[in-house]
C-alpha cells in the first residue's frame, strides 16, 4: 500500500475555480475539502459551487466536505476617507460616522465603545498604519500612530481588546447561514470569535436552521488567543487565521501563536485548520518559493489537521498546481514526523483509551490500517488524535459523517450502512469495505475497533486484528472482558 498523506487539504473556490472541471482537478490533484467564502459572491453563485462539489465527489466516489465561512463583524473606514498618510508619532481621532466632525469616520454604530483606553490598538488594513488608543472624548477616541502608513475609504479597520462588537453573527451572517443549512454544509467556520460565548451562539444558529454542520472557530483576534482554552473546548475545530491574526498581533508573533493553537487543539483532539498566504506567491507563479515549501512543512511538523489555500485557488493563475505542490510539501514532511503516540490526554475517558491501545497495537504489529466503523465520527477523531502513522480507515454510518471526517488527519472517509446481523459479518463486511476504499494488499494486517453498542457515541469498546483477504479471522476478540484481560 503506497503511503497516505496525512494532513488534508483544504481549497477555496473562487472566480478561477469555479467550474467542474477545475474542481475535478483539484480532487484529482489532492483537495480534501472545499471553502466557500461568504465575503465574496452571493447566494445563487454559492449554491451552485455546492452544487458542483456535490456532483463532482458523486462522481469521484468520494466524500468530499464543504466548509460555509461567514464574514463576522467587520470594521472598515467610511466610504468617504480620504487618503491620507500617518508618520509615527502623528496624532489622529476615530469616531462613528456621522458622530463626530473631525474625526475620521468608521462604518460602525458606537464605535468608541468598543476600544479600551491604553489597552486597545487600531490597526488599517493589513497591518499599517497602526494607533494606540489614548481616550475616549464623547463619541471620539483620541490616538496616536505607532507605525505609519496610508489609509483611504472602505479600508478594514480591527480594535484589538476590544470591548464589545455586539453580536458574533450579523444580519447578513444570519442571511448566510440559511443558505448553508440550505446546501448542506459539512462546516461553518466563524469569523473573529473572541470566547466560547460566540461559537455557542453559531452553534444554536446552525440548530436551529436544522444543519449538522460542525463549527470551526478561526483564532484571529488577541481575545480568542487569551480564551483559547475555552474556544477550543467548545468548537468542533479551529482555524489559525494568520491573516487578521498577524494584522492584531504583529506578524512577528504569528509563528509562535501557530503552534500554541495547533498544539492545543491537538491535545484536545479537535480539528484544526492553518491558513493564509500558505503558497501566496502562486496567485501568479507556477511553483511556491522555498520559504513556502518550509512554512507548509513546518504546519506539518506542528501537527496541523489541514492546510488551506485562499487565494491560490480562488482567483489565482495555477490552483491545480497549488494543490499538486501543497499535497506534495505535506506528503514528504510527514517522513519527518515522530510518530511517539504520546500525545498528552484531557479528559480521556474509556473509549478513547481503547482507541489510543489500537493505535499502539497497529504500530506494533506493523498494521497496514486502523478500520473504525462509525456511527457519529468520535471515535475516529480519537484515533486521529494520536497521530498515529497508519491511515484511518473510517466507516460511516451516513454520508454526512464520512464528509465531516475527510478534513480529520490521517482519515480516508468512506460509508458503511447499518449492519443487524452478527459482530463478525460487520468486521467482515468493514474489512471488505477497507480494502476496496484503502486499497489494501491481501494478506496485510489491519486493526478493527468498534463499538459493540453500535449506535451509542463514545461506546467503542472492542479491538480486533484481521488479515486482508483471509478466510478466518487472525486474533479475533469478541469479549471486551476478555480484551482487557489481554
Amino acid at each position: 500500500m503506497e503511503p497516505r498523506r496525512r494532513a488534508k487539504i483544504l481549497a477555496t473556490i473562487g472566480p478561477a475555480t469555479r467550474s467542474e472541471s477545475a474542481i475535478r482537478d483539484m480532487i484529482a490533484a489532492g483537495a480534501d475539502a472545499f471553502r466557500l467564502n461568504a465575503s465574496h459572491g452571493e447566494p445563487d453563485a454559492w449554491r451552485e459551487e455546492a452544487r458542483m462539489v456535490r456532483a463532482v465527489a458523486a462522481e469521484a466516489g468520494r466524500p468530499i466536505a464543504i466548509v460555509f465561512d461567514v464574514c463576522g463583524p467587520k470594521l472598515r473606514l467610511g466610504a468617504h476617507v480620504p487618503s491620507l498618510g500617518f508618520e509615527a508619532g502623528d496624532p489622529a481621532r476615530f469616531a462613528s460616522e456621522g458622530t463626530a466632525a473631525d474625526a475620521l469616520p468608521v462604518a460602525w454604530p458606537g464605535f468608541a465603545a468598543l476600544v479600551t483606553p491604553r489597552r486597545s490598538e487600531i490597526v488599517i488594513g493589513d497591518g499599517t498604519p497602526r494607533f494606540a488608543v489614548l481616550g475616549v472624548d464623547g463619541d471620539a477616541v483620541e490616538a496616536r500612530c505607532l507605525r505609519g502608513g496610508q489609509i483611504g475609504p472602505r479600508k478594514g479597520v480591527f480594535v484589538t481588546f476590544a470591548g464589545t462588537t455586539g453580536r458574533a453573527l450579523t444580519e447578513k451572517d444570519l442571511a448566510d447561514l440559511d443558505v448553508a443549512a440550505e446546501i448542506g454544509a459539512d462546516f461553518v467556520a466563524l469569523s473573529f470569535v473572541r470566547s466560547a460565548a460566540d461559537v455557542q451562539l453559531l452553534r444554536d444558529e446552525l440548530a436551529a436552521r436544522g444543519s449538522r454542520a460542525r463549527v470551526i472557530a478561526k483564532i484571529e483576534k488577541l481575545e480568542a488567543v487569551e480564551n483559547l482554552a475555552e474556544i477550543v473546548a467548545a468548537a468542533d475545530g479551529v482555524m489559525v487565521a494568520r491573516g487578521d491574526l498577524g494584522v492584531e498581533a504583529g506578524v512577528h508573533e504569528v509563528p509562535l501563536l501557530q503552534k500554541r493553537i495547533i498544539r492545543r487543539a491537538t491535545t484536545a483532539g479537535k480539528l484544526v485548520v492553518t491558513a493564509t498566504q500558505m503558497l501566496e506567491s502562486m496567485l501568479t507563479a507556477a511553483e511556491p518559493t522555498r520559504a513556502e515549501a518550509s512554512d507548509v512543512a513546518n504546519a506539518v511538523l506542528d501537527g496541523t489537521s489541514a492546510l488551506m489555500l485562499s487565494g491560490e485557488t480562488a482567483v489565482g493563475e495555477h490552483p491545480v498546481q497549488a494543490v499538486q505542490a501543497m499535497a506534495a510539501i505535506a506528503g514528504r514532511a510527514q517522513e519527518a514526523l515522530s510518530y511517539a503516540l504520546d500525545i498528552p490526554t484531557v479528559e480521556q475517558d474509556n473509549a478513547e483509551a481503547v482507541l489510543r491501545s489500537a493505535a499502539h497495537l497497529a504500530q506494533q504489529i506493523d498494521a497496514a490500517a486502523l478500520v473504525i466503523p462509525t456511527t457519529t465520527g468520535g471515535s475516529v477523531r480519537a484515533a486521529a488524535k494520536c497521530r498515529t502513522p497508519r491511515p484511518i480507515i473510517a466507516l460511516a454510518r451516513d454520508d454526512v459523517v464520512a464528509r465531516q471526517l475527510a478534513l480529520e488527519w490521517a482519515v480516508i472517509p468512506g460509508t458503511l450502512p447499518a449492519h443487524s446481523g452478527r459482530i463478525e459479518e460487520l468486521i467482515d463486511e468493514a474489512v471488505g469495505v477497507a480494502r476496496t476504499i484503502g486499497g489494501l494488499d491481501d494478506g496485510a494486517h489491519v486493526v478493527v475497533t468498534y463499538g459493540q453498542s453500535g449506535r451509542v457515541s463514545g461506546g467503542t469498546d472492542l479491538i480486533v486484528v484481521r488479515q486482508v483477504g483471509a478466510e478466518k479471522p487472525s486474533g479475533f476478540v469478541s469479549d471486551p472482558a476478555q480484551m482487557r484481560e489481554a
